[in-house]
């Protein structure tokens, strides 16, 4: 697929497509990250090697050029939000080696004292749109994911390795991811935080029972 032929769009990504950030996509990259996409989305300037191309055309991946957005609304619309329960060095070397390679992260302030505060700033942090979503890492997810999804607008998910972050994200569209720590790797932690990024499609008959749920408990 050739660079010259791709499409530029001004906005509107749709939940098929994965939104690369990054200066180069390579045939790597693709293997990481797309899951499913009908269509990649990239920036005026981010270089596509020949193995990438090929192996999008021969999965029928089109490729969409976006017009050059504005810093701020660009940022603060696909940026993730992350947020520790505690300081950990493996989580700060992955969030920088990612935004070397041109992703975009906000550090969320999500404080409260306990584990139970912390939960709620950060389900409301999420819930307020600072950050397209959220990944934290804590010792107990399970019970940071319990009181955030009590927020509404709240899908989180407790995750502990990156296939559980890849159904997280592709069967449930989650917007928080919170990842037991410690326990992971630089390359696990690298790879949940890409597959946060990359997004996903909530399925329709997920989307009706979350919708008969909370009306149900109104």
């Amino acid at each position: 697929m050739s660079l010259a032929n791709a499409q530029i769009v001004a906005s509107g990504v749709t939940a098929t497509s994965l939104r690369w950030t990054g200066r180069v996509l390579s045939a790597e990259d693709l293997r990481g990250s797309l899951n499913g996409q009908v269509e990649v989305v990239l920036s005026p300037s981010t270089v596509v090697t020949p193995m990438a191309s090929d192996q999008l055309k021969a999965q029928g991946v089109r490729v969409i050029r976006r017009a050059e957005d504005s810093p701020t609304t660009d940022q603060a619309l696909s940026a993730w939000g992350i947020a520790l329960e505690r300081p950990d060095a493996l989580v700060t070397s992955a969030v920088r080696s990612l935004e070397r390679e041109g992703i975009r992260f906000k550090t969320l302030s999500a404080s409260g004292g306990s584990s139970c505060g912390w939960a709620r700033a950060l389900a409301e942090c999420v819930a307020r749109g600072e950050c397209a979503g959220g990944v934290g890492f804590a010792a107990d997810p399970g019970l940071i994911c319990c009181l955030a999804n009590k927020v509404k607008g709240l899908r989180a998910a407790a995750v502990c390795s990156v296939n559980q972050a890849t159904r997280a994200v592709a069967g449930l569209a989650a917007n928080l991811i919170v990842v037991e720590m410690p326990g992971r790797t630089l390359f696990e932690i690298k790879q949940i935080l890409k597959c946060a990024c990359a997004g996903g499609a909530c399925p329709p008959e997920t989307i009706t029972m979350l919708r008969e749920l909370e009306h149900a408990h109104r």
